[in-house]
C-alpha cells in the first residue's frame, strides 16, 4: 500500500479511538490486540469457529468487500453477497 494509504487507512483508525476517548493504557493495549487479531482473522484464509470472514473474498474478487464491516460496502455497492459470489464463481 502507498504510505499515505497505510497511515490513514490502517494506522490512524486503530490509534484514533483510544486517543479521542483518552483511554487507559491497558484498555488501549486490549484495543490494539483486538485490532491486530481482527486483521489476522480477516487475512488468514481459515474458517474460525465455522465463520468465513467477509473481507476474505476481497482477495479473490478484487472489486468487492474492501472493508471489514458490511456497512460501507453495502452503501457503496461493493458488497459481494453469497448470491453474487455464486454468479462470479460460475462466470470464472
Amino acid at each position: 500500500a502507498h504510505p499515505l494509504e497505510f497511515a490513514f487507512g490502517n494506522v490512524l483508525p486503530i490509534y484514533l479511538g483510544p486517543m479521542l476517548s483518552n483511554a487507559h493504557p491497558n484498555t488501549s493495549y486490549l484495543w490494539f490486540a483486538a485490532a491486530i487479531l481482527g486483521t489476522c482473522k480477516g487475512h488468514c484464509g481459515y474458517r474460525i469457529l465455522g465463520h468465513e470472514d467477509y473481507h476474505e473474498h476481497h482477495h479473490v474478487f478484487y472489486r468487492y468487500n474492501y472493508g471489514s464491516l458490511y456497512l460501507l460496502d453495502s452503501l457503496l455497492g461493493t458488497m459481494l453477497d453469497k448470491r453474487r459470489r455464486a454468479e462470479k464463481d460460475v462466470a470464472s
